[in-house]
């Protein structure tokens, strides 16, 4: 939630909307995007105390700047957090780039949910396979949760609320979506970025379990693992079982729709976009 003062700020300024001056117009322009992050979580909020005029003219405005709002806010989560950038706004963000109208808010909520069921079902004690057996029940039986192999480079499969929606995904968005219930019960979970491939490992320092989303939580051995890696003639094989940052985890979300906009469902104004993400995301690995 934005802090009150903020929130006062940004709708006094959006009561100014219907002013023909370009100063006000470039002032609450430049007020939008100092505050992406606000406006993108919490526009519901702030449009509450908006009159109906005004409202269709905060709605129209945020539409023309749509994107510039979520390269904004990308860089905003990017400045503060780097490679522990928040992976559930930033994925989020990327959701609002796909459909502005999407409810940030029930995202959540829902992934609230599943952990909550996932909370109910913890075994007290026993190996970790009793877990994760415990949360592959939950999202792939009980919920549906299946990789989109019949429509594998559909757009729709990487974006965190469609996946949520759709119950279909690529191997990163069901690694996400496991990941992001995960967390919310502090079950150790991170990703391991594949050549080709996206899956996750459980590692509490002890033991060490991988584990394939999109295959329905599917084990693999490392031996299995670094066999597939020198199939690739991966350098550095040890690193990549090591697990991914969330800022890779990001840009590999980014690179994958850049392909898919690119090769498999061509979209110039899309494609660009993209590349304006990857630049941004590129520009703050180290």
């Amino acid at each position: 939630m934005p802090k009150t003062n903020a929130r006062e700020k940004l709708n006094y300024l959006f009561q100014l909307l219907d002013d023909d001056s370009a100063e006000i117009q470039r002032i609450v322009r430049q007020e939008i995007l100092n505050n992406s992050l606000d406006v993108l979580f919490n526009k519901e909020v702030l449009a509450q105390s908006l009159a109906d005029a005004d409202l269709n003219a905060f709605n129209s405005l945020l539409g023309e700047m749509h994107t510039g709002i979520i390269l904004q806010a990308l860089s905003q989560l990017l400045e503060d957090q780097r490679q522990n950038v928040d992976l559930e706004r930033a994925s989020l963000a990327l959701s609002y780039w796909d459909n502005p109208n999407v409810d940030v808010t029930r995202v959540q909520n829902r992934l609230d949910q599943l952990a909550d069921r996932v909370f109910e079902r913890m075994p007290q004690s026993g190996h970790p396979l009793g877990y994760i057996d415990q949360v592959n029940q939950l999202l792939f039986q009980d919920e549906g949760f299946r990789g989109n192999a019949s429509d594998y480079y559909n757009p729709h499969n990487s974006f965190l609320a469609r996946v949520l929606d759709n119950k279909l995904g690529n191997p990163i968005s069901l690694c996400l979506v496991y990941l992001l219930v995960s967390r919310r019960v502090s079950f150790p979970i991170y990703g391991v970025a594949l050549p080709a491939h996206f899956i996750l490992k459980f590692d509490n320092g002890e033991d060490e379990i991988f584990f394939d989303p999109f295959h329905g939580g599917k084990i693999y051995s490392r031996q299995t693992c670094l066999n597939y890696l020198e199939g690739f003639d991966q350098e550095n094989s040890e690193a990549v079982l090591k697990g991914c940052s969330n800022l890779e985890i990001i840009s590999r979300t980014l690179r994958n729709l850049h392909l898919i906009y690119n090769s498999y469902n061509p979209d110039e104004g899309r494609l660009r976009e993209v590349e304006g993400f990857l630049q941004l995301a590129e520009a703050f690995r180290v």
